[in-house]
C-alpha cells in the first residue's frame, strides 16, 4: 500500500511539473522563437498596413521591452508598389492612450511629404480609425533621397486630441519660431444644420498656422499643402520657399493671409506648358496676399528675373491684354520670336478695384529692359483683373475661359470693379470690348 501511494505522488508530481513548468518554458520559446520570425514581422505588417492604408514592409522586429520594440529595414510603399520612405530602423513605444515613434533620420523627398501630410489629414478627420494621441521625433531630416545638407536639425511631429478638437503639430528641433499648426473642429450643430454627415469637409472647421523661416523647397512645400507633385515642380526644381500662413476653413471654403518669398523660380519650367514661354530666374517677394471664402481678395506682389528670354509673343499679348505700352527696344530688328532681356521687375497689385502693374521707382516706367534699354513699358493704369487670365489663353482663340489655366484664375481671381480701357457702350447697354492693338502706343512700335 505505501509503494502504491508513492507512485501514484510521483505521478502526480511529475503530471504538475509539465503543466506548470515545461509547457510554460515551450510556449515561451515558442513566443521568442515566434517574435524573431519572418511571420512576427509579417503580422505586424498586415496590422500597420491595416491602419496607415498603404502597403510596408518590415525587414526584422526586436522587442526591447514590454510595449516598445524596434523595426529595422522598413519601407513604406506606394499603392504601385514603389518605395515611398525607407528607414533603417524605427523605435516604437505603445501605450494605451500613445504611440511613439523614434526616427534616427529621415530623407523626405516630395512623395515623403505628400504621404505624411495624408496620413496626418486622415488622423485629423478619422478619430475612430486612430484613437490614440501619435509623437513622432526625427533626430535629423534631410530634404530629398541622398541629401547632405541635413545641419543637424531635427523634427518633432505631435498629434494629439482634447475635447472635440484634434492637432497637428511639426516643428524644427531644436525648437526654434518655426511650425506648422493646424487644428481641426467638427461642429455636429452645423453638420445637422447643412445636413451633410459630421465628419464632411462641410461641417469641418481647420485652422491653420505656420511658420517657415528657413527656405524650403518648393515641392515639399507643394506636396504638404496636397498640390499634385508635377504642379509642385512645375516653378523649378531648385526653388524654395519661406513666409506665414493663418487660414482657417469653414463651409468648405478657405478664408486667411499669408505672406513670404519664393526664390530660384526656373521661369522656363514654369512656362513649360502655357501659351507663352519665358526663361530665367526670378524672385517673387509677397508682402500681402488675404483670401476671403476661396478666392482672392488682396495680392501684393513684387517680382524680378535677370538675364532671360521671353518670346515675342508673349511681349504682344501683354500690350494687347494688359494694356503695357511698348518700350524703344519692343521689338529687335530682325523681328526675332524669341528675345533676351538683360532684367524684369514689376509690383502687382490685386483687389476688387482691378490689378495694377507698376514698374521699380528707379526703372522709371520700364517693366523689362534690354542694354539698359525698355522693352515693355507699366500700362497707364488699372485693368480689369480678368485680363490676367486672358494672358494665358492660347492665341486665336476666345479669350476667357479659353484653357484650364484661365478658367481656374477667373475663378479665384476678384471680382473686378475696374472698367475695361477701351470700352464702349453698344446699344441696349452691352458693352463692346475693343482692345488696343499690339504696339500699345500711337505710331509704330519702337526697334532694337
Amino acid at each position: 500500500m505505501f509503494v502504491e501511494q508513492s507512485a501514484e505522488r510521483i505521478r502526480m508530481v511529475r503530471t504538475l511539473f509539465v503543466l506548470a513548468g515545461l509547457i510554460p518554458c515551450a510556449v515561451l520559446a515558442g513566443a521568442a522563437v515566434w517574435r524573431h520570425s519572418g511571420g512576427h514581422a509579417e503580422a505586424i505588417e498586415r496590422e500597420c498596413e491595416t491602419l496607415l492604408g498603404l502597403p510596408l514592409e518590415i525587414g526584422g522586429v526586436e522587442h526591447l521591452r514590454p510595449g516598445a520594440m524596434r523595426l529595422a529595414k522598413v519601407e513604406l510603399l506606394s499603392p504601385d508598389g514603389a518605395a515611398i520612405i525607407a528607414l533603417q530602423k524605427v523605435d516604437v513605444e505603445t501605450s494605451a492612450t500613445e504611440v511613439r515613434l523614434t526616427v534616427p533620420r529621415l530623407e523626405c523627398t516630395p512623395r515623403a511629404a505628400a504621404a505624411f501630410a495624408g496620413l496626418a489629414g486622415d488622423w485629423l478627420s478619422q478619430p475612430q480609425r486612430f484613437p490614440a494621441a501619435v509623437v513622432v521625433d526625427v533626430g535629423e531630416l534631410v530634404w530629398g533621397a541622398g541629401a547632405a545638407d541635413a545641419g543637424g536639425r531635427g523634427l518633432r511631429v505631435e498629434c494629439v486630441a482634447n475635447d472635440g478638437v484634434r492637432a497637428v503639430r511639426a516643428r524644427r528641433e531644436p525648437e526654434t519660431s518655426e511650425e506648422l499648426r493646424v487644428l481641426s473642429t467638427v461642429a455636429a450643430e452645423r453638420a445637422g444644420a447643412s445636413g451633410s454627415q459630421p465628419d464632411s469637409p462641410a461641417s469641418r472647421r481647420i485652422e491653420v498656422h505656420c511658420a517657415v523661416e528657413e527656405p524650403l523647397p518648393a515641392a515639399i512645400v507643394a506636396a504638404v499643402a496636397g498640390i499634385p507633385e508635377a504642379a509642385g515642380r512645375a516653378i523649378g526644381a531648385d526653388a524654395r520657399v519661406r513666409g506665414h500662413v493663418d487660414a482657417i476653413l469653414q463651409n468648405g471654403r478657405w478664408s486667411g493671409d499669408c505672406d513670404g518669398l519664393v526664390e530660384r523660380i526656373d521661369l522656363a519650367s514654369c512656362t513649360a506648358r502655357a501659351a507663352h514661354r519665358l526663361a530665367g530666374e526670378a524672385t517673387v517677394s509677397i508682402p500681402r496676399f488675404r483670401i476671403e471664402a476661396g478666392r482672392l481678395a488682396d495680392c501684393q506682389l513684387d517680382c524680378s528675373a535677370t538675364a532671360g528670354r521671353l518670346g515675342q509673343d508673349f511681349l504682344d499679348a501683354a500690350v494687347r491684354t494688359l494694356g503695357c505700352r511698348a518700350g524703344p527696344a519692343y521689338r529687335s530688328l530682325a523681328y526675332d520670336p524669341l528675345r533676351s532681356f538683360d532684367s524684369l521687375a514689376f509690383s502687382l497689385r490685386i483687389d476688387g478695384d482691378g490689378m495694377l502693374l507698376r514698374a521699380p521707382g528707379d526703372r522709371g516706367a520700364a517693366l523689362i529692359q534690354a542694354h539698359g534699354i525698355a522693352i515693355l513699358e507699366e500700362p497707364s493704369g488699372t485693368v480689369p483683373t480678368e485680363r490676367l487670365a486672358w494672358l494665358f489663353s492660347p492665341p486665336g482663340r476666345a479669350a476667357v475661359p479659353a484653357s484650364d489655366v484661365s478658367a481656374w484664375l477667373i475663378s479665384r481671381l476678384p471680382v473686378s470693379a475696374a472698367k475695361p480701357a477701351g470700352t464702349r457702350t453698344a446699344a441696349g447697354g452691352q458693352p463692346v470690348r475693343s482692345l488696343p492693338a499690339a504696339g500699345g502706343k500711337a505710331g509704330v512700335p519702337g526697334e532694337f
